[in-house]
Protein backbone atom coordinates (compact mmCIF):
# COMPACT_ATOMS: atom_id res chain seq x y z
CA UNK A 1 0.00 0.00 0.00
CA UNK A 2 1.60 3.34 -0.90
CA UNK A 3 0.33 6.96 0.15
CA UNK A 4 -0.20 9.37 -2.54
CA UNK A 5 0.97 12.77 -2.31
CA UNK A 6 -1.47 15.49 -1.62
CA UNK A 7 -2.06 17.40 -4.61
CA UNK A 8 -0.91 20.87 -4.06
CA UNK A 9 -3.82 23.62 -4.33
CA UNK A 10 -3.43 26.67 -6.13
CA UNK A 11 -4.26 30.18 -3.93
CA UNK A 12 -6.82 30.52 -6.92
CA UNK A 13 -8.74 27.35 -5.41
CA UNK A 14 -8.19 28.68 -2.55
CA UNK A 15 -10.30 32.00 -2.92
CA UNK A 16 -12.58 30.42 -5.92
CA UNK A 17 -13.34 32.41 -9.21
CA UNK A 18 -16.82 33.75 -7.58
CA UNK A 19 -14.79 35.70 -4.75
CA UNK A 20 -11.81 36.57 -7.63
CA UNK A 21 -14.82 37.76 -10.02
CA UNK A 22 -16.20 40.22 -6.86
CA UNK A 23 -12.58 41.45 -5.99
CA UNK A 24 -11.88 43.05 -9.26
CA UNK A 25 -15.68 44.31 -9.76
CA UNK A 26 -15.12 45.89 -6.72
CA UNK A 27 -11.73 47.15 -7.50
CA UNK A 28 -12.61 48.87 -10.87
CA UNK A 29 -15.62 50.03 -9.01
CA UNK A 30 -13.51 51.79 -7.21
CA UNK A 31 -10.90 52.74 -9.68
CA UNK A 32 -13.44 54.24 -11.71
CA UNK A 33 -13.89 57.21 -9.15
CA UNK A 34 -10.53 57.45 -7.24
CA UNK A 35 -9.19 60.91 -7.78
CA UNK A 36 -5.74 59.33 -9.28
CA UNK A 37 -6.56 56.59 -10.89
CA UNK A 38 -10.00 57.39 -12.35
CA UNK A 39 -8.15 58.96 -15.25
CA UNK A 40 -5.76 56.19 -16.30
CA UNK A 41 -8.65 53.92 -16.53
CA UNK A 42 -10.96 56.20 -18.38
CA UNK A 43 -9.84 54.53 -21.44
CA UNK A 44 -11.37 51.52 -20.78
CA UNK A 45 -14.78 51.64 -22.79
CA UNK A 46 -16.64 47.86 -21.88
CA UNK A 47 -15.93 47.36 -18.32
CA UNK A 48 -18.05 44.05 -18.57
CA UNK A 49 -15.53 42.90 -21.20
CA UNK A 50 -12.13 44.17 -19.26
CA UNK A 51 -13.57 42.95 -15.53
CA UNK A 52 -14.06 39.68 -17.22
CA UNK A 53 -10.56 39.49 -18.90
CA UNK A 54 -8.81 41.22 -15.91
CA UNK A 55 -10.62 38.59 -13.42
CA UNK A 56 -9.31 35.56 -15.77
CA UNK A 57 -5.81 36.97 -15.83
CA UNK A 58 -6.10 37.22 -11.66
CA UNK A 59 -7.33 33.40 -11.92
CA UNK A 60 -4.63 31.81 -13.95
CA UNK A 61 -1.94 34.57 -11.89
CA UNK A 62 -2.91 33.24 -8.82
CA UNK A 63 -2.66 29.47 -10.15
CA UNK A 64 -5.50 28.94 -11.80
CA UNK A 65 -6.37 26.61 -14.87
CA UNK A 66 -7.00 29.37 -18.08
CA UNK A 67 -10.69 28.71 -19.55
CA UNK A 68 -8.97 29.61 -22.90
CA UNK A 69 -5.45 30.63 -24.26
CA UNK A 70 -5.45 34.29 -24.45
CA UNK A 71 -2.54 36.74 -24.38
CA UNK A 72 -2.58 40.15 -21.75
CA UNK A 73 0.42 42.53 -22.44
CA UNK A 74 -0.37 44.34 -18.84
CA UNK A 75 2.96 46.12 -19.23
CA UNK A 76 2.26 47.95 -22.65
CA UNK A 77 -1.66 48.75 -21.73
CA UNK A 78 -0.99 50.14 -18.51
CA UNK A 79 1.70 52.68 -19.62
CA UNK A 80 -0.22 53.31 -22.92
CA UNK A 81 -2.60 54.69 -20.04
CA UNK A 82 0.18 56.82 -18.31
CA UNK A 83 0.57 55.01 -15.44
CA UNK A 84 3.61 56.15 -13.53
CA UNK A 85 5.36 54.79 -10.57
CA UNK A 86 3.05 57.22 -8.36
CA UNK A 87 -0.25 55.80 -9.73
CA UNK A 88 1.30 51.95 -9.46
CA UNK A 89 1.75 52.99 -5.82
CA UNK A 90 -1.91 53.93 -5.96
CA UNK A 91 -3.16 51.00 -7.52
CA UNK A 92 -1.29 48.51 -5.14
CA UNK A 93 -2.45 50.48 -2.29
CA UNK A 94 -6.20 50.47 -3.59
CA UNK A 95 -5.96 46.56 -4.25
CA UNK A 96 -4.56 45.78 -0.58
CA UNK A 97 -7.74 47.83 0.38
CA UNK A 98 -10.26 45.67 -1.71
CA UNK A 99 -8.36 42.10 -0.93
CA UNK A 100 -8.66 43.01 3.14
CA UNK A 101 -12.42 43.84 2.68
CA UNK A 102 -12.74 40.83 0.74
CA UNK A 103 -10.86 38.07 2.09
CA UNK A 104 -8.88 36.31 5.18
CA UNK A 105 -5.79 38.28 5.86
CA UNK A 106 -4.17 34.76 4.70
CA UNK A 107 -5.79 34.94 1.40
CA UNK A 108 -5.16 38.27 1.47
CA UNK A 109 -1.32 38.47 1.74
CA UNK A 110 -0.96 35.24 -0.89
CA UNK A 111 -3.08 37.41 -3.56
CA UNK A 112 -1.39 41.19 -2.52
CA UNK A 113 2.36 39.58 -2.54
CA UNK A 114 1.40 38.80 -6.58
CA UNK A 115 0.08 42.55 -6.72
CA UNK A 116 3.38 43.28 -5.76
CA UNK A 117 5.55 41.33 -7.65
CA UNK A 118 3.23 42.78 -11.14
CA UNK A 119 4.04 46.11 -9.96
CA UNK A 120 7.17 46.07 -9.51
CA UNK A 121 7.61 44.13 -13.11
CA UNK A 122 5.66 46.92 -14.79
CA UNK A 123 8.17 49.31 -13.22
CA UNK A 124 11.06 47.73 -14.30
CA UNK A 125 9.63 47.29 -17.51
CA UNK A 126 9.08 50.76 -17.64
CA UNK A 127 12.50 51.82 -16.85
CA UNK A 128 13.67 49.45 -19.05
CA UNK A 129 11.50 50.82 -22.02
CA UNK A 130 12.47 54.66 -20.86
CA UNK A 131 16.05 54.34 -20.11
CA UNK A 132 17.57 52.41 -22.99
Amino acid sequence: MTASTPKSISIAQLIGKDQIDQVVDDFYNRARNHPSLAQPFSVVHNWVDHKAKIAQFWWVVLGGIPKASYKYDPVGKHFAAGFNASLLSDWKLLFKTVLQDHLNPELSDKWYSRVEMIGDNLLTQDQRLHHE
